[in-house]
């Protein structure tokens, strides 16, 4: 199959054409960002979990996603898959900030490194990359894999500088094919991080500020008072009290992104080993109906989340639509389903918590209590939750989806019989597996999402999964960058799109 980007390219294009000055200006400004997440590590095939956004103003990776979450190219041109061969072929002409050439050898080296590493989850069935062309690259596979090309837009993706490879103080020294290069002499260890216009860099219309500070804060409230007082443009929240301040606060604004976390209830027990009540889909269902997702998220999540009944939300391509709703509030419904199933009178079960999800599993007891089911919260060591969740210590679990994650790992993670979180080893659907096997045989986001459709709808109606709460990437911003046209956001990152972003202060 050949996948070609003429389309994405002639709209990413547009959209550079539609948002870019009449004529080149220079660098002005500088643009303020607040992180909350820890720098680790620079070096980005190293690097896990947040703080990428440290790495974004150095480096590009193979593709990348535009504001409108479509996938288009960035240091590639384009690819062709074939089942488990991966093909990519590169753009010419493109240097890094250090001056080495960016070629195939370039990126099949970055990639095997990546693989030899083992630290990039997503890159776990790639087997090997390969130069097969000045400007061109194989990537194969141990089985197909459609989202490597996704994975390929993110810190995997990420392309450093031959010499810059070499060296052992990489994870402080990034050296990239960015618009910025890292300013060692002007940051502050554990404070502040430094980028300045990369010289001689192939689009200099780009690069719209002079200076880009990126502040760790990772106090909430230290961050909500530097945007307050004009020491950060923008920032990035966790769902907080905090974060709901900023909403009611003159001067700064709350922006809610797709791409966040989705709050959801496991009952890995559904056959019924510990808690013969799981056995019965209608135990479950009524599980569902009974929870009040919007009083939930009023009064947990500080109302900066939204109701889910899947997980992925609305703008993210694997959204399912008709799914939007179902097991909506419903009491009597709930209780209805009990009766039939046998459990008017309830049961009880345990369920393991840790301190952070500790108000959250209150408020689901609280729900199921109203159709005599008793939730034990049993708190286990911070840290240990998911790997408690994946042993048959208890029936059931609550952990976060995170909406990054390719629709393949529901399968790794729920379904399989030897899935993660399967612990009970329970028999998946036979149609489920089908449909795990027809996504993965799929590339393009169009002719995957009617697939993971399927099995979402599957998967709800069987609601061992009950999903609860998504809450979205949270950012707050002075009222200029709100107001600002090219300040934009990908879906699904933690930090604003660096190309063409200008500021005037």
């Amino acid at each position: 199959m050949t996948i070609s980007f003429k389309t994405l390219v002639a709209s990413a294009v547009l959209s550079v054409a539609l948002s870019a000055p009449a004529a080149w200006a220079e660098p002005s400004g500088t643009l303020r960002l607040g992180e909350q997440a820890k720098l680790i590590t620079m070096d980005p095939h190293q690097h896990s979990g947040g703080g990428a956004g440290y790495l974004r103003p150095v480096y590009e990776s193979l593709f990348d996603h535009d504001a409108d979450n479509n996938l288009i190219p960035l240091l590639a041109e384009s690819y062709e898959v074939d089942g488990t061969t991966i093909k990519v072929k590169l753009k010419e002409g493109i240097k890094f900030s250090d001056g080495a050439e960016f070629n195939a050898e370039v990126a099949a080296a970055n990639l095997n490194r990546v693989i030899e590493l083992g630290v990039q989850a997503s890159m776990k069935l790639a087997e090997k990359a390969e130069a097969t062309g000045p400007y061109e690259i194989t990537i194969s596979l141990k089985s197909p894999d459609p989202s490597i090309i996704d994975a390929l837009s993110g810190t995997a993706g990420m392309m450093v500088s031959p010499n810059a490879l070499k060296d052992p103080a990489l994870d402080r020294n990034p050296v990239g094919t960015g618009p910025y290069v890292y300013s060692a002499a002007d940051s502050r260890e554990g404070e502040l991080r430094v980028y300045l216009p990369s010289p001689d860099y192939r689009t200099p219309d780009d690069q719209g500020v002079a200076r880009l500070e990126l502040s760790e804060i990772p106090d909430a409230t230290a961050m909500l008072n530097a945007l307050k007082t004009g020491q950060i443009d923008i920032a990035i929240f966790l769902s907080s009290p905090q974060a709901a301040i900023v909403d009611r606060t003159s001067g700064i604004q709350l922006l809610r992104q797709p791409g966040g976390t989705t709050y959801h209830l496991g009952l890995m027990d559904r056959e019924g080993t510990k808690v013969p009540a799981f056995a019965d889909k209608r135990v479950r269902q009524a599980m569902a109906y009974a929870i009040d997702r919007a009083a939930f998220s009023k009064a947990v999540e500080f109302g900066l989340s939204v109701p889910a009944y899947q997980p992925y939300g609305d703008g993210l391509w694997p959204h399912d639509p008709a799914l939007d709703g179902k097991y909506a509030y419903d009491l009597d419904k709930a209780k209805e389903l009990m009766k039939e199933a046998g459990y008017e009178d309830g049961f009880e079960f345990d369920m393991p918590s840790i301190p952070v999800f500790a108000s959250r599993l209150e408020a689901v007891a609280g729900f199921l209590k109203k159709i005599n089911i008793t939730m034990n919260i049993v708190t286990v060591e911070p840290g240990t939750l998911a790997r408690r969740s994946m042993s048959t210590d208890f029936p059931a679990t609550n952990l976060v989806w995170n909406t990054f994650l390719d629709p393949k790992y529901l399968t790794t993670y729920y379904v399989a019989k030897e899935a993660l979180f399967n612990p009970y080893r329970v028999e998946p659907d036979p149609r489920l597996m089908e449909l795990s096997e027809e996504g993965l045989a799929k590339v393009e986001y169009a002719d995957r999402a009617p697939i993971y459709n399927e099995m979402f709808e599957n998967v709800s109606d069987d609601s061992y999964i009950i999903f609860i709460t998504t809450t979205p990437i949270l950012f707050g911003v002075s009222d200029a960058m709100a107001e600002n046209p090219t300040v934009k956001f990908r879906p699904g990152t933690d930090t604003p799109i660096l190309r063409g972003l200008r500021v005037d202060n």
